[in-house]
């Protein structure tokens, strides 16, 4: 059906629709941080009619102050955009927490616009949004809708638009449509879906490597992300997402003593480098394909040397799925060259009774 729909060319022509989607904020216990992200909304250009806040439950009694400051922003928020709380009664964690509360929102709404408590929106982020909501709303290809850039360098020459489409999606301010979501249905799958079934059997092009990365280390130390699980999920539906060139939000989350993920170090140079604090991007992709460059599948040879600098291993069942992805004698000792270099720390790891 999408296919025979015409694709909207720029964000200023698309019509506002009166009812407007929900910003779903997911808050815990960074106080400090909610608070830049409401003084942002309190800035758009287009204010949100409503707020849906999610607070999952505390792990300990260390967690209460932290977590009763976050609800005491959100009610005193509320005087400026309605903001409904919700409490978690126990401690979900954050996967299942997001992926509960996306489902519970999207089961009364037909779209909602999404931000964690690290993330600070600029002043057209819920008009660019909202507005790339309605403009896809009937292109069912595309997933979802992102205010994060973060393309290959590779590729930057070749965006000619304010945005372009992409396999790969930050959930760093972003909506989604309750059709797309609850067509993946992650709310009843197990916490490591995987719908390729290992690490080593994503489609590894320029794009992707990465999310075959981040799904390994999910693997080999039982841990689990909603994001990746939706990229993945995405992908192996042929969907695709729609990505600005520049950044409108900006993380503000790193070196946080209460993240999850990145609470060591300083924040790395490429998190918020294409943020514009004044950007409003318009322009649209005038295609749903994916460039060339992000289609094309990597070589042995490439993937191999990328794992390699990564610090990945290979086990047995990984090493011989790839001697057959890739029997070109270049591969095929690339390939090898990284089994055997690894095969220490894989014995190391078998002694210590951690999967390989």
């Amino acid at each position: 059906m999408s296919s025979s729909i015409k694709l909207p060319v720029s964000l200023n022509d698309v019509a506002l629709t009166e009812k407007l989607p929900p910003i779903v904020i997911i808050a815990f216990t960074r106080p400090d941080l909610l608070k830049e992200v409401l003084i942002g909304l309190n800035q758009q250009s287009l204010l949100p009619k409503q707020i849906i806040a999610f607070i999952d439950g505390i792990r300990t009694e260390n967690d209460r102050p932290l977590v009763d400051r976050c609800i005491s922003l959100l009610k005193d928020f509320s005087e400026t955009i309605p903001v409904k709380i919700v409490e978690r009664a126990e401690n979900l964690g954050c996967d299942r927490n997001v992926i509960l509360s996306l489902t519970e929102v999207l089961s009364s709404y037909d779209s909602l616009v999404y931000l964690e408590d690290d993330i600070v929106p600029n002043t057209y982020f819920y008009d660019r949004m909202c507005r790339l909501l309605e403009a896809y709303r009937e292109h069912e290809q595309v997933f979802s809708v992102s205010a994060y850039a973060n393309f290959p360098e590779k590729l930057q020459p070749l965006i000619d638009k304010d945005f372009e489409v992409s396999n790969r999606v930050f959930s760093w301010g972003w909506a989604i449509w309750a059709d797309r979501w609850n067509e993946i249905n992650l709310v009843n799958r197990s916490p490591q879906y995987n719908p390729f079934g290992s690490f080593y059997k994503i489609p590894a092009t320029l794009q992707t490597k990465m999310t075959l990365v981040n799904q390994f280390w999910l693997e080999k130390n039982n841990k689990t992300d909603w994001v990746i699980t939706m990229t993945l999920a995405a992908f192996y539906n042929n969907k695709i997402h729609v990505v600005p060139k520049t950044s409108f939000t900006r993380n503000i989350g790193f070196g946080h003593p209460e993240a999850k993920t990145y609470n060591q170090g300083k924040e790395p140079s490429w998190v918020n480098s294409s943020y514009d604090s004044s950007a409003c991007p318009n322009s649209l992709p005038s295609s749903l394909e994916l460039k060339d460059i992000l289609k094309t599948n990597l070589k042995g040879t490439e993937l191999a040397q990328d794992l390699s600098q990564k610090g990945l291993w290979l086990s047995p069942s990984a090493i011989l799925y790839l001697l057959q992805k890739y029997p070109d004698f270049e591969s095929t000792i690339a390939l090898l060259r990284l089994f055997i270099i690894r095969i220490p720390l894989m014995l190391k790891r078998l002694r210590s009774g951690l999967p390989i």
